[in-house]
């Protein structure tokens, strides 16, 4: 029966290799005839080259099994057959060789154990089509800046192919957390400002306020700023990291990475897929690409796009407006040049537009006492009476974002132990968002957007990489330098809106009985004051060398040792005045006499165009405001900020199957500023200045396959220590409903990660993931920040807040996935069922103690029923169920019930299902 199966093997490679074999057409040789080999350690690709070149044999293998693969190369006065075997040694290669003398070499299913997902990344040409998962399969990865299989990586590490981001409905990165051990994703007030946390490790701060993100999103090599929907499709794989990183990334960072890897256009071969999605909330959504060879071996195109559409799920009882609908668009271009076999170069253009209508924030709590409470309170009542799935807002929420991303990567190979790679990119993020701070028609901390044609954010981001790398199959070293500049090419503007004051800077809120509202003919108590930014702007950049080393100490142990040094700069200026319209209601009043007209003009010759910093520092200083826009000055932010990143390891491979390791890692992120706290109480304020966050962690893992009884299995196991200095906290709607960034001095985290997937039966496929994080801060005292009338922001004393646990760090999380193919005739296709199940303890939100300062503890089932292979055509068919249990969860976190007085949130999606089609060509 193997024997059979080997011959099987064999008579497939040959076929599908046809024309690509390596170089080599002469005699056939005797086995046991010497020769002399000099190959050299390489690339896997390299060496059976020179081996084919040196025995003047034919050999044939599939590029994609030894791409990603290292040989220790051969030599001296060896048989054929023998070099061979030292050349594969190690690799989990096979080799066969037929009567004529003919050589190929194949990777079995049996070695194929890489990440824990159950298709390969790069295996057949057609790879969008499903594979079989009842065996343990590869996943190529670059967490190590090389493509190798991840099961060879010395790091905890969660990979994913397009074809389960698919089957498990993974769209956006709040739906990545559900099967990623250690990571969250969660948003602030509008639900497409995702920020990955890992480890209990994330947040970060912005271009001109410093602080560089704790997780960094990478495509294709490249780090990226943008979020939300629109960059899931058509990848090669999706990887996450955890733990610092920086010896061999472009950013450094504390807590981990996400790369998304699209797939590359391919030489010499047509092909493509389309798919189309429609469900229930009136779900449209269609992707597909298309790869086009262009010159032979030399250059080649794909072309991939994505929309998706869907009505909202939560509605406006007050205008009837749907919320949190998805309406968004991709498309992606990416040109592979090959101009000689040692060089190659991949260019890339990627763009998202999002226009959505946001919002859908939800009232949770009102603190008694706060200043607006008595007038939040019935819309609390009101909020509660409707359920989660319905809201009233005061303004016409939306968030809209365009991102572009064109970038180049390419690699040069003077030598199979040479590599030079130099990754350059240029990007464009613009995005304006308004939001209902307040989740109510009162104007309580809106956000309108931008001025007309602005945007709130607009950065322009240039990065340049160039690294080399060298492997002799022994020691390797791979060292380089990174550089990121990004400014604001246009001034960022914001419009918000705050109650109508009755003095400079505060004075409290007009609230105007019922009678008086129908007479001004206006809608609630509150009149709405408007403050204007019409002009600020950002700028920071980052420069980094680093190197790190790998050493064979022996066949089957590797030391690794790493180091980077990173210098940021960051600096911005902000100005910000009271809109003079507003005021003009007071001349209103004075005709309807609730005031004179005396003091109609006082208020609008004090209010109107008043500039709000020299304002402040005016009346702090005990003088008297008279700077009006547009004479206001810009106050500025700035610093700079160095530090050093380290990685120690070691790894050994007991066996084929099993991979031991113990790693220690030093992670840096930058220091920034808080310009809020620069706009309203200065920057010598202990709040303005933040330092940068130095965190060293300990991690020890086992990855192991295993067959028992026939049985295929395996386990991946992550234990880890994390000592935090000087972490960066985030404090919730601290001055005028804007977070600040803070110090807590100590903290740590204690941590536990398992992936596991168990073949029982060759139909049955069962996967699972696991982690325990338990994080606290050792050492935390806030810095108290006194009452600023005109930020509406109340004093806030200051607290200890030592031995409380981490924000957005679930203690608990699993997730269980299980496929059972259906027997029906092979000639049918493939019919499988898939439930996955995920579930998270409950999770820290806001540091102090209020209401809703934890999300409750919370599982999600989704169900699939997929045909795939549709009476032997290239069609996929699935139906599926997401939150089957239209189970109720919250996605973001506004804690602002002790400083501003409320909190809210947004809920994530409810059930869902539809029905999926796929065409492969």
């Amino acid at each position: 029966m193997r024997t059979s199966h080997t011959l099987m093997i064999f008579m497939a490679t040959s076929a599908i290799v046809g024309a690509m074999p390596a170089a080599a057409q002469a005699e056939t040789r005797s086995a046991t005839s010497l020769r002399a080999y000099d190959i050299g350690a390489g690339s896997m690709k390299s060496a059976l080259d020179a081996w084919a070149r040196q025995s003047n044999q034919q050999i044939l293998y599939r590029t994609d099994d030894v791409r990603a693969l290292r040989s220790p190369g051969v030599r001296g006065r060896l048989g054929d057959i023998q070099a061979l075997d030292r050349i594969l040694s190690g690799s989990g290669l096979r080799m066969h060789r037929d009567s004529s003398g003919a050589v190929a070499i194949t990777r079995p299913a049996a070695f194929s154990s890489t990440a824990m997902q159950d298709v390969p990344a790069a295996a057949e040409p057609d790879s969008t089509a499903p594979q079989e998962t009842s065996d343990l399969q590869d996943i190529i990865v670059t967490a190590r800046r090389t493509e190798e299989r991840a099961q060879k990586v010395p790091v905890s590490l969660t990979a994913f192919t397009q074809n389960t981001i698919r089957e498990k409905g993974i769209n956006t990165a709040t739906d990545l957390q559900n099967f990623t051990p250690s990571l969250t994703v969660l948003g602030n007030v509008a639900r497409n400002q995702e920020t990955y946390t890992i480890r209990g490790m994330g947040g970060g701060g912005g271009a001109g306020t410093g602080s560089g993100p704790g997780v960094v999103g990478y495509f294709a090599e490249v780090p990226s700023s943008a979020s939300g929907p629109g960059s899931f499709y058509d990848l090669a794989s999706l990887q996450v990291l955890k733990g610092p990183q920086g010896t061999l990334f472009g950013r450094n960072t504390t807590g981990g990475a996400v790369l998304l890897e699209p797939v590359r256009p391919k030489m010499n071969t047509v092909e493509g897929y389309v798919e189309g999605t429609l469900g229930n909330l009136r779900r449209r959504s269609a992707q597909g690409a298309l790869n086009l060879p262009i010159i032979d071996n030399l250059l080649a195109i794909r072309v991939a796009g994505q929309f998706d559409k869907r009505d909202g799920y939560v509605r406006d009882v007050l205008t009837g407006r749907d919320y949190l609908n998805r309406n968004n668009f991709s498309l992606r271009l990416g040109v592979q040049f090959n101009p000689t076999d040692t060089i190659n170069s991949y260019t890339a253009v990627n763009y998202v537009d999002v226009d959505e209508h946001g919002g859908g924030s939800i009232l949770l709590a009102v603190r008694p006492g706060s200043p607006y409470a008595a007038l939040l309170q019935p819309y609390l009542a009101q909020r509660q009476a409707h359920g989660v799935r319905q809201t009233s807002s005061g303004v016409n929420t939306f968030e809209k974002a365009k991102n572009l991303l064109v970038l180049n990567n390419t690699t040069w190979s003077p030598t199979p132990e040479l590599t030079i790679k130099n990754v350059f990119s240029y990007g464009r993020t613009r995005s304006t968002s308004a939001t209902d701070r307040d989740s109510t028609p009162l104007p309580i901390a809106d956000l309108l957007g931008a001025f007309p044609g602005g945007y709130n954010n607009n950065l322009r981001t240039i990065t340049e990489e160039l690294q080399a790398r060298y492997d002799d199959g022994r020691f390797s070293l791979q060292g380089g330098g990174f550089y990121l500049d990004e400014k604001s090419p246009s001034p960022l503007t914001f419009l918000t809106v705050n109650p109508l004051q009755a003095g400079i800077l505060g004075g409290g809120p007009i609230v105007l009985p019922g009678f008086a509202q129908t007479l001004l003919g206006v809608n609630g108590p509150l009149l709405p004051a408007l403050n204007i930014q019409p002009d600020a702007s950002v700028r920071g950049r980052s420069k980094a060398l680093y190197a790190q080393a790998q050493y064979k100490i022996a066949p089957t142990l590797t030391a690794t040792a790493g180091f980077r040094w990173t210098w940021d700069t960051f600096d911005g200026d902000i100005q910000s005045y009271q809109d003079a319209q507003s005021y003009q209601v007071f001349n209103r009043l004075a005709a309807l006499g609730f005031v004179s007209q005396a003091q109609a003009a006082q208020v609008i010759g004090l209010n109107a165009n008043l500039c709000v910093y020299d304002a402040f520092l005016a009346v702090a200083a005990g003088g008297f405001p008279t700077r009006k826009y547009p004479n206001c000055t810009k106050p500025a932010f700035s610093g700079e900020s160095d530090g050093p990143t380290w990685h120690l390891g070691l790894d050994w491979q007991a066996d084929p199957q099993t991979l031991v390791y113990a790693v220690s890692r030093r992670g840096y992120k930058s220091g920034a500023n808080n310009p809020i706290v620069t706009l309203f109480l200065g920057s010598d304020y202990p709040l303005a200045p933040v330092k940068p966050e130095r965190v060293t962690d300990a991690e020890v893992g086992l990855k192991r396959d295993w067959t028992i009884g026939g049985v295929k299995a395996r386990t991946n196991l992550a234990a880890f220590y994390t000592w935090f200095n000087d972490v960066q906290v985030i404090q919730r709607a601290a001055i005028a409903g804007s977070d600040i960034l803070a110090n807590a001095k100590r903290a740590r985290v204690i941590g536990l990660e398992f992936e596991g997937l168990i073949v029982p039966f060759k139909p049955l496929t069962i996967s699972g993931t696991y982690s325990y994080n338990d994080a606290k801060f050792l050492d935390y005292v806030t810095i108290p920040i006194p009452a600023i009338p005109s930020a509406l922001t109340a004093a806030q004393p200051s607290r200890n807040l030592s031995s409380t646990p981490f924000t957005f760090v679930a203690r608990h999380k699993f997730s269980l996935d299980g496929r059972l193919a259906l027997p029906i005739p092979a000639a049918e296709g493939d019919m499988a069922i898939r439930a996955t199940y995920s579930w998270q303890s409950r999770q820290r939100v806001a540091a102090d103690a209020q209401p809703f300062d934890t999300i409750a503890p919370y599982g999600l089932l989704n169900l699939r029923l997929e045909w795939n292979q549709v009476r032997g055509a290239p069609l996929d068919l699935a139906i599926y169920g997401t939150n089957v249990l239209d189970t109720p969860y919250r996605i973001t976190a506004n804690t602002g019930y002790n400083n501003s007085g409320f909190s809210n949130s947004i809920y994530g999606e409810p059930a869902q299902y539809g029905l999926s089609l796929r065409y492969r060509f």
